[in-house]
């Protein structure tokens, strides 16, 4: 251990969150093969969209965490978990420009919206596309590096509770049947909370629903835009946003609490450490599935809706309407842009749709459960050891004990 090693450390980490940004920048962008792969899958389609875009969420996780293991693996061997420590904050020496970029987002959104409510030319719409593009993929940059320093972050506080509670004295055996069942249950955790996630934006975008309904219904003229037309209730929309995302946030956050408190205190140290190790391998896959796939479909619509996408088209007579066809019977084709408003189009924003509760609440949130149930199971630590000396109340027998 020395200057060398911590340098190479932090350096890993640095340089390999550099790299997952490239490449989710890749995944998410529509000046890459692989948005504009799921944009042309339009053409057949709202489902075959969705196909492709889960594809794509899951291809993209192949190249960052096999660059997240390399960093576990080069830091580990320079430092033990003092490097995987060090790798973490290389990786989050960046932050500052993460949160310029991921702030951008949002920003460049929130102008196409009043751009677009204020009935501007369709030239500045387009101009405010063109970066609301740029931002959905500057969110998914910063989402990928908070990821990644996530999983560092949540295994460097993993092997504090090792070393808190002396597991490493005896070695945690994974064929341990305890061990290896809450492994199983760890890797469940970031699908149930990630179920709960969706589900609460589902709910409260249903409420909406229904309240613009109501108001389309009992405002005369709002629906047609009659000059004159009563204002519509905006306060109310906005109270259902936020007293949904309140209430929603309760059994996701419960659950992240209370799964490794109810773990070491009936089960023991040994299974919080496959509760934590089953978390952290599942989450960090999923987090990177969830964000890429909705940044993906976000874009595959920009680039239908600035007009990229052409689909070959049968073509009609002019008069009669009939398609045109060949000496051999064939029907003669003709490259036809697709915009707003085409059958393209709609199977994008479907896509969309369903993206956003990926991309903007499931994915973030899961470095939440990842970092939460880590820094919970170091705190409780001293407690759970003090229940049957880490063997919980059902008195499970820990290895070598």
């Amino acid at each position: 251990m020395g200057p060398i090693s911590a340098f190479c450390c932090i350096a890993a980490g640095l340089w390999g969150g550099l790299i997952i940004g490239f490449v989710t920048e890749y995944f998410t962008s529509h000046s890459y093969a692989p948005v504009r792969e799921v944009a042309r899958s339009t053409e057949t389609g709202a489902a075959t969209n969705i196909i492709y875009g889960l594809a794509l969420g899951y291809k993209s996780t192949i190249i960052p965490v096999c660059i997240l293991a390399g960093i576990v693996f080069v830091s580990f061997s320079l430092m033990d978990m003092y490097g995987v420590a060090l790798a973490s904050l290389g990786m989050l020496g960046t932050l500052g420009t993460c949160l310029a970029i991921d702030v951008y987002g949002p920003i460049c959104d929130n102008a196409g919206g009043i751009a677009q409510m204020a009935e501007l030319p369709e030239s500045v719409r387009e101009k405010t596309d063109a970066l609301d593009a740029a931002g959905n993929t500057t969110a998914a940059i910063g989402k990928g590096f908070a990821i990644g320093s996530a999983a560092l972050v949540s295994l460097a506080l993993t092997a504090a509770f090792v070393t808190r509670t002396s597991v490493l004295e005896r070695g945690v055996n994974i064929l341990n049947p305890v061990v290896f069942a809450f492994l199983l249950i760890g890797s469940m955790l970031p699908y149930w909370f990630s179920a709960m996630t969706m589900k609460s934006v589902g709910v409260a975008a249903m409420e909406m629903v229904k309240e613009v309904k109501r108001q389309f219904d009992t405002i005369p003229g709002l629906l047609e835009g009659t000059p004159g037309h009563g204002p519509p209730d905006h306060a109310r929309c906005i109270k259902i946003s936020t007293d949904a995302s309140l209430r929603e946030m309760v059994p996701p956050a419960t659950l992240v609490m209370t799964a490794p408190i109810v773990t070491g205190m009936f089960f023991g140290v040994e299974a919080v450490v496959g509760l934590l190790a089953g978390g952290l391998v599942s989450g960090v896959q999923l987090a990177i599935s969830a964000s890429n796939t909705g940044g993906a479909w976000d874009n595959a619509k920009k680039f239908v809706e600035k007009g990229g996408l052409f689909i070959d088209m049968p073509k009609r007579d002019e008069v009669t309407g009939e398609v045109i066809r060949n000496v051999d019977g064939t029907p003669v084709l003709v490259s036809v842009r697709q915009r707003k408003g085409s059958e393209c189009h709609k199977a994008a924003v479907i896509g969309d749709t369903v993206g956003d509760p990926l991309k903007d609440t499931s994915g973030p949130a899961l470095n939440i459960l990842m970092k939460l149930m880590a820094i919970i199971s170091l705190v409780f630590a001293d407690y759970f050891m003090s229940i049957n000396n880490g063997q919980g109340y059902l008195n499970v027998p820990r290895q070598g004990v």
